[in-house]
């Protein structure tokens, strides 16, 4: 069969078919070769991914590990309180001591009077300034360690209607490590 009217060697029926299996061998290793792609080459490009994700993982968890929680020996520089006994190194109190100290005085609270709930500030004064209230304890330290406490009255709501048991008062000074309370005077 011919095209009408046009004269070439071509015919127009074209067989469908199959291509034996070497053509179609033939055909894919061609591909490989024209694209690069092979099982071997995919294999290493998908482990590499996985390899850098982990990576990324670990590098995630690493960054964000606490640090070690081995206690640290006591060093020379650092102040040494000893609870009820008047600081021989207590520092001048900076502009916002009242403010810090009493902050301090409210979170140890806890701990220095045990049972008795969270505490709220009353009250909180420098030591120097001598204030004649009911809950004002003793002072039998130096001058100069007057000048550097700041006295904090505190209130536990837990513990009303007594009025001894909701009441507190601690001395406050600042030491190198920060604010501590130094003395549990009521």
């Amino acid at each position: 069969m011919w095209s009408s009217g046009l004269r070439s060697n071509v015919p127009l029926l074209v067989l469908a078919t199959n291509p034996s299996p070497a053509q179609s061998v033939f055909a894919e290793v061609a591909y490989r070769k024209r694209y690069g792609v092979t099982a071997m080459g995919r294999l290493f490009i998908v482990s590499v991914a996985v390899a850098v994700v982990l990576a990324g993982a670990l590098a995630g968890v690493l960054a964000f590990r606490p640090a070690s929680t081995q206690a640290a020996a006591p060093r020379p520089d650092v102040s040494q309180v000893v609870l009820g006994q008047c600081p021989k190194d207590a520092l001048p109190l900076p502009a916002e001591a009242v403010a810090r100290a009493a902050d301090q005085a409210r979170i140890q609270a806890p701990a220095l009077y045990k049972g008795f709930g969270p505490a709220v500030v009353e009250l909180a004064w420098l030591a120097k300034f001598k204030l004649n209230v009911w809950a004002a304890a003793p002072f039998n330290c130096s001058p100069r360690v007057r000048n550097r406490t700041v006295v904090v009255d505190l209130l536990f709501p837990k513990m009303l209607p007594s009025a001894s048991l909701s009441e507190g008062v601690v001395f406050v000074s600042l030491f190198r490590t920060g604010y501590q309370v130094w003395d549990v005077a009521h």
